[in-house]
């Protein structure tokens, strides 16, 4: 099946939900395509015909396709009509991208805004002849298997008393392991969810410390001797520390729970008061700065109250929200050169519970989770409908949770489409309102700051079949098998979703090797390459491959997977690939 023609005449269109421009091959006229910049779905309008008027929201695209499969059962015409008329999707570049909106500044030196939106060349990135269509029917769903370094979860509920109470709380392992702070008690203590137990309590020196976590080890900063000291996983022994500067006030850290760093730490220069707040990147084997990455200064935050960071679980993205109220939400890419932070303001509502306020990146950073839903990077909102409530992140990049608060019921939703397909009774946190009495009733009992932040709360550790929510009295977990496949079989309703982790960059002069896994309620289905540059294959298998050309000229290309089942499921699977001139340290 072929899915373009000769190239004969240019059409020039901009997207009509962040204004980018755009130019194609008028054989594309007609056809419908996902703006990069904002997920917008953009029809190509024909040429000498003006900008698109057509969009609609990703859902909405996926509940179309699915619909029209329905109605007249042609699969591959109706992805043709959606996606088959651009096989190759090409990122801008960095350099164009801009935060947007009125209430959008910049948290480093600010550029000048262009006249009008650049424009983003595809006919010169598509290749000339594009390949046919790949679609391999009849694979079978993937056996579901344990991931290395988790042991699956087959026991009943229970609950863990502490000797304390928590003063904050980090996953790391890869979702193995929480690390928890008892301030009270001087102490750290890990639990481990193959053992479903307290592993590990060490004894500190100090009441003043900060936590993080990576895939092997966890940070412990001392802020009364100002020191570092990192501990390992696989030992729980602490293996080296080293001092950070003395007229350096750390205000808070954060460390992708999966990754090997970087950590990012936030100081106050008690020396400079022009440069007070910065954030520098210290790397996890030295615990010294690392000169990889950017310094950045907050000189337009400086004043904004209390801040917040939080990382993606693979340690390329970072977050910043003012959780008092929320007015202030930002994020940056640690691996984009030159690092552009983007920062929002927004006028929020002071609430009596401060730490309300969360704005959480997800495994990859695809996804930003938040206390009013999920949002793309570009804060565009991302769930099935809006006003849905507090989501937080989950150990797997396809799934994200829903925060119950006060509520006995945890959802689970699928990251790519917002769909809730689960959901699970884990019995209640207890209720917030009674802890804030006794707070009022005895102040020498906790202040309000010291409650565990919500997003810390939930913890569905997918590998692990369980999850574990924090009640509010902060003095305990509570754990819960959760099955997701076995809960969608009891539910006698079909399914369809990836499970494999998509790879998010490839590497030039080098072999791109992924294995599509995935679950369905239908002992066959069919996948389809149904976007992807010149020289990737898919395999009888689901393997997907492709030898990145040495002189590939692109520095980001989108693949789209399009998973068909015979119970009428319909799920895709997108691959934002970074294409890197060598492997990224």
């Amino acid at each position: 099946m072929k899915v373009a023609s000769e190239v004969s005449m240019v059409i020039q269109f901009k997207c009509s939900g962040c204004g980018k421009g755009y130019q194609t091959r008028d054989d594309q006229a007609g056809e419908q395509i996902e703006c990069p910049q904002c997920q917008t779905l953009l029809t190509i309008p024909q040429a000498g015909t003006g900008p698109s008027i057509a969009a609609k929201s990703r859902k909405n695209l996926f509940g179309e396709v699915a619909g029209t499969f329905l109605m007249i059962g042609a699969i591959l015409t109706g992805l043709v009509l959606l996606i088959g008329g651009v096989v190759f999707l090409v990122w801008p570049d960095d350099d164009a991208d801009e935060a947007s909106g009125e209430n959008a500044v910049a948290a480093s030196s600010t550029t000048e805004v262009e006249s009008g939106p650049p424009v983003i060349d595809l006919i010169g990135t598509a290749p000339g002849s594009p390949p046919e269509l790949l679609t391999v029917s009849g694979i079978a769903p993937t056996e579901e298997k344990t991931e290395p370094g988790f042991t699956r979860y087959a026991g009943g509920q229970q609950e863990i008393k502490l000797p304390g109470v928590m003063a904050d709380l980090v996953a790391g392992g890869r979702g193995r392991f929480l690390v928890l702070y008892l301030k009270k008690q001087k102490q750290i203590a890990i639990y481990d969810a193959n053992e479903v137990k307290i592993v590990k309590t060490i004894p500190l020196e100090t009441d003043d410390a900060l936590i993080a976590a990576g895939a092997d080890a966890f940070v412990i900063a001392d802020r009364a001797a100002k020191k570092l000291e990192r501990w390992s996983f696989e030992s729980l022994e602490k293996e080296s520390e080293a001092p950070y500067p003395g007229h350096f006030q750390l205000k808070d850290m954060a460390l992708g729970y999966a990754s090997q760093g970087p950590i990012l730490l936030y100081f106050m220069n008690e020396n400079d008061r022009q440069n007070r707040y910065l954030l520098q990147f210290y790397d996890l084997e030295t615990l010294q700065t690392d000169p990889e990455y950017d310094r950045i200064r907050l000189t337009d935050v400086s004043s904004a109250g209390p801040l917040t960071f939080r990382a993606s679980g693979d340690g390329t993205v970072f977050s910043i929200t003012n959780s008092e109220d929320g007015n202030i939400r930002g994020l940056f890419n640690v691996k984009r050169k030159p690092l552009e932070p983007k920062i929002w303001r927004f006028n929020g509502d002071r609430q009596r519970f401060t730490e309300g306020k969360y704005f959480l990146p997800d495994m990859t950073g695809a996804l930003i989770l938040s206390d009013t839903g999920p949002y793309s990077p570009e804060y565009r909102y991302r769930g099935d409908k809006p006003g849905e409530g507090r989501v937080v992140p989950s150990t797997h990049p396809n799934f994200y949770v829903s925060h119950p608060l006060e509520d006995t019921r945890v959802e689970i939703f699928l990251a790519e489409s917002g769909e809730k397909i689960a959901s699970s009774i884990i019995g209640p946190l207890g209720r917030l309102s009674d802890e804030l009495d006794r707070i009022d009733r005895d102040p020498e009992r906790r202040r309000v700051k010291d409650l565990l932040p919500l997003e810390k709360r939930v913890h569905y550790i997918y590998q692990s079949d369980q999850i574990v929510t924090v009640p509010f009295t902060d003095d305990a977990l509570r754990i819960v098998p959760f099955s997701l496949v076995d809960a969608l079989n009891k539910q006698q309703q079909p399914y369809l979703f990836a499970t494999s982790v998509a790879p998010q960059s490839c590497v030039k002069g080098s072999e791109l090797d992924y294995q599509l896994e995935f679950q369905s309620s239908s002992p066959s289905v069919t996948v389809e390459l149904s976007a992807a540059p010149e020289g990737m294959t898919l395999s009888e298998t689901g393997r997907l491959t492709w030898q990145v050309p040495e002189t590939f000229a692109d520095k980001n290309v989108y693949v789209i997977i399009t998973l068909s089942a015979e119970d009428q499921q319909i799920a895709f699977q997108v691959l934002p690939l970074v294409v890197q001139d060598q492997e990224s340290g």
